[in-house]
């Protein structure tokens, strides 16, 4: 669901860039809509596109969350003396770490279900750490990754960032295969994590660039982040090890890799950059594979979307991240939404991670919990058109609330062992459903929060913050050891306090965006159109309604 989406967030790069250009009733976003449209908004070149540019995120959701698996321990441990023979009725203590002045050679002996990084290294009592730490390096990894190629895909193109980055990611996962040691690994998960982060910041806004407007949110709700985890799932039960999951991984790269020779580079790219011959190409190369002509004038269109979009970028007053805190609204704003997508994040990715320790059967757990991020997107469309953002962000976290802490409540105090697996595991699914459901309706509710000058950074901050909560959820459940309650009191509490902060942040339901018209900077309640330029320049506008929004 929700890492498929940290693409809309970074990536969509235009917003800011052609605020001027909305201000000015011209949109070039029209140009390049109206070629599409021309051509065919969703036909066969559209259903190439999405499954060559927009299906990669099957296999960077398996890469993500490889650890989900990776990291698990075996069922069965234990620890013996190294001169005994390895075998059950020899160990010391089952699941129990030597004694710290115990000066015996300590062998580790593993059950055979499933191998794990952690047999693989023996990360277990004094080298238990390293697990979320390698979890840990990856998030971050995917920070760097994400704000790297968002500024790849503006200077180099779209088609060029998106194909280098799924050429390493396969390349790093393809040796991670043959780590010899759990500091080689850890510095292939980070490089892979990069390539993770610059995948869905430029797999999102590269495909949507071709597709008709009305088809945009249809394409959205496709499911292949969910759908790349459930594979992971499936084929974790076929083939349980951690060194063959990463080797398939790879070899999944293979189809996505012949899309190179049809995909052509973003039609706005070529178009900004001054390269209209070779997007003239592209928009012919539509209208043949769609059967349908080329509009007379695309050639005007393409040099008006050129001309338009370079005037804007010329035109604008640079702004930078602190004026998303200028005055105390948009401070507020800034800062509720940040902090709710950083728990978001941690809350999501902690129960992805931590899957392992749900009872039950690891395989269905971690397919459950894949497939629960589904419907998410139908809850949240719904509902944030019912009852508006505030109130569907508070009632998603509480539900989240509820179910984080009946885990609490019957891991503590319901005996019967089998009882207690089932009530667990669908009660953190109902926790994992309403933080998904809540981060959908985030989307959209961030989104709407900033005026147009500052949107992009506004997403920008709160993308951060919520790799940040990544980077610190695997130690979510690492605490408690076996014990769920902790791990769950905590995921309660913050999800607690998400429900609070929604309640915090205005409304935006119904509410125009903040670009189409503007306030005067008078006391009086007058507006006027953007297209009034004899009272204002550009950035006199920009600024009008820059500061209006902060005041309010």
């Amino acid at each position: 669901m929700n890492e498929g989406n940290i693409g809309r967030r970074l990536g969509a790069c235009h917003l800011e860039s052609g605020i001027a250009l909305r201000i000015k009733n011209v949109d070039p976003e029209m140009y390049s809509d109206e070629i599409i449209d021309a051509v065919g908004g969703m036909s066969r070149f559209q259903i190439m596109i999405i499954g060559f540019a927009l299906g990669p995120k099957t296999i960077t959701a398996w890469g993500m969350l490889m650890m989900s698996f990776a990291g698990v321990t075996p069922d069965k441990w234990w620890c013996t003396d190294s001169h005994v023979a390895t075998n059950v009725s020899e160990y010391t203590g089952l699941k129990e770490c030597p004694a710290p002045d115990n000066h015996t050679t300590c062998t580790f002996v593993y059950s055979q279900e499933k191998d794990t990084v952690i047999n693989e290294w023996n990360l277990l009592c004094d080298m238990k750490g390293i697990k979320p730490l390698i979890t840990a390096i990856q998030m971050t990894g995917v920070l760097i990754g994400a704000f790297l190629s968002g500024q790849s895909a503006d200077v180099i193109g779209r088609k060029k960032t998106l194909y280098v980055s799924l050429f390493l990611h396969g390349g790093f996962n393809l040796v991670a295969a043959f780590s010899v040691s759990w500091e080689m690994f850890i510095v292939l998960r980070f490089c892979i994590g990069l390539m993770v982060g610059a995948v869905l910041v430029v797999s999102f806004p590269y495909p949507m660039e071709f597709v008709g407007l009305r088809w945009r949110p249809v394409t959205i709700s496709i499911p292949f982040w969910a759908g790349g985890s459930a594979l992971l799932a499936l084929t974790c039960w076929l083939r349980p090890n951690w060194s063959d999951l990463h080797i398939i991984l790879a070899a999944l790269h293979i189809p996505f890799f012949l899309g190179y020779i049809f995909v052509p580079e973003s039609l706005r790219w070529l178009a900004v950059h001054g390269k209209l011959t070779e997007a003239e190409k592209v928009v012919d190369q539509m209208a043949r594979y769609n059967r349908t002509q080329k509009p007379a004038n695309t050639a005007i269109l393409l040099r008006k979307l050129a001309e338009e979009e370079k005037s804007g970028r010329n035109s604008n007053r640079k702004y930078n991240y602190s004026d998303i805190y200028r005055g105390w609204g948009m401070c507020r704003v800034s800062l509720v939404h940040q902090v709710v997508w950083m728990i978001m994040s941690f809350t999501y990715y902690g129960i992805s991670f931590g899957v392992g320790r749900l009872t039950g059967n690891l395989y269905l757990n971690m397919f459950l919990v894949s497939m629960v991020s589904v419907p998410s997107n139908v809850l949240a469309f719904f509902m944030n058109n019912r009852i508006g953002r505030r109130w569907t962000g508070f009632s998603f976290f509480l539900l989240a609330t509820c179910g984080a802490f009946g885990v609490a409540i019957v891991s503590r105090f319901v005996a019967s062992e089998s009882t207690r697996g089932a009530a667990i595991v669908t009660l953190a699914l109902i926790c994992r459903l309403g933080v998904a459901s809540a981060w959908s309706c985030f989307l959209v509710f961030t989104s709407e929060s900033y005026p147009t000058v500052i949107r992009n950074l506004g997403y920008g901050a709160a993308n951060t913050a919520a790799r940040v909560g990544g980077i610190v959820s695997p130690y979510a459940f690492a605490v408690g050891g076996d014990d769920l309650l902790l791990p769950f009191v905590i995921v309660g509490s913050l999800m607690f306090v998400c429900s609070i902060l929604s309640l915090l942040s205005p409304e935006t339901m119904g509410l125009p965006l903040a670009d189409t018209t503007v306030e005067s900077s008078g006391k009086s309640n007058t507006t006027e159109t953007a297209t009034d330029k004899k009272v204002h320049s550009e950035e006199q506008l920009n600024e009008i309604k820059l500061n209006k929004y902060i005041r309010d």
